[in-house]
């Protein structure tokens, strides 16, 4: 499989072989590198893990919801991640109202985000309000916790 992800100069090939033994880092992430992954066809010493390959170029993300941010390959100018709170030197999404994420920051909240929305969707369709013997009512939140109205 071939990519042409980032604007890369060269094509990127698709890794797959779990024993090959790669000593590299992510150009995206920065982090270590392992299969499946994608390589340099020329061999020049870019490596993406795969899920940074797959990244969107544009992401409506949670954490942000005005705008939308824009991967870029190096960010415009020195920027500190708003999720970790530390410099971004490779990969980030960008807004131009100076919020930044790290790549990996900005995948990580997100899959946490949905995940944790999709584990609440059915607490939408429970009424809130359960009534007690007394006549109170108790709000039931999504934790199962309840707090007397």
């Amino acid at each position: 499989m071939e990519s042409q992800n980032y604007g890369h100069r060269h094509p990127l090939l698709l890794l797959l072989n779990e024993d090959q033994r790669i000593v590299a880092n992510c150009s995206s992430c920065g982090e270590k590198v392992s299969t499946p992954c994608f390589s340099c066809a020329q061999d020049c010493g870019f490596y993406l893990h795969k899920v940074c390959a797959e990244a969107p170029l544009e992401l409506n993300h949670p954490f942000h919801l005005d705008h939308t941010l824009l991967l870029m390959q190096a960010p415009p100018y020195p920027v500190i991640c708003n999720f970790c709170y530390e410099i971004c030197k490779k990969f980030v999404y960008h807004c131009s109202c100076d919020f930044d994420l790290h790549i990996k920051c900005a995948l990580f909240t997100l899959n946490m985000a949905e995940n944790n929305l999709k584990e609440l969707e059915h607490v939408a369709l429970q009424d809130p309000l359960i009534s007690t013997e007394n006549g109170d009512y108790v709000a039931i939140c999504a934790l199962g916790v309840g707090n007397h109205l």
